[in-house]
């Protein structure tokens, strides 16, 4: 699921450190998404956030695909 859903085909550090934070930001993420739509976030939300964040996708745009989950 790491790597598939959250799109973290490598590492971003290779010291222990490094990786303990990486996963715990994904599993959060995973867990804040749980927590706001009541499901188990898919590929395409962790998309969706991503564009959002990158300036490629609008907040109307993030929001209507959140609804569609609820």
């Amino acid at each position: 699921m790491f790597k598939h859903l959250l799109g973290c085909r490598h590492l971003l550090s290779t010291k222990q450190n490094g990786v303990e934070i990486q996963v715990y930001c994904a599993i959060i993420a995973c867990i804040l998404i749980l927590l706001y739509t009541g499901r188990t976030p898919t590929k395409r939300t962790f998309e969706m956030i991503y564009l959002y964040m990158v300036g490629r996708a609008s907040l109307t745009e993030l929001e209507a695909h959140i609804q569609k989950m609820k």
